[in-house]
């Protein structure tokens, strides 16, 4: 199982997040994704960075999401031109992931 796959499955499933099993189960995903850091594989880079952000976004306090967090503007106020490049550069940044 892919692990994005997995912390969107356990984050569903869990009634509390800030119990000792989450802490336990966050610290072996941690350790499985140091290990694939380990393979010298670009892919496996990307997949550790998604990873990672994905956990500390659904299961850590974060003030800021981001750094651009409150810098941009919502998608209802792009003009149809923006709407438009914004979502081709989505669907490449989906089509270059998988």
């Amino acid at each position: 199982m892919d692990c994005l796959d997995e912390i969107l499955i356990y984050y569903e499933n869990k009634e509390t997040h800030r119990s000792r099993a989450t802490k336990t189960w966050i610290s072996h995903i941690l350790v499985d994704l140091m290990g694939d850091l380990e393979e010298d594989n670009p892919k496996n880079y990307l997949k550790v960075r998604n990873c990672l952000l994905l956990l500390v976004n659904l299961f850590f306090d974060v003030e800021h999401p981001d750094h651009y967090h409150t810098q941009g503007i919502s998608a209802h106020e792009l003009t149809e031109k923006e709407r438009t490049t914004f979502i081709e550069i989505l669907k490449s940044e989906i089509i270059n992931f998988n």
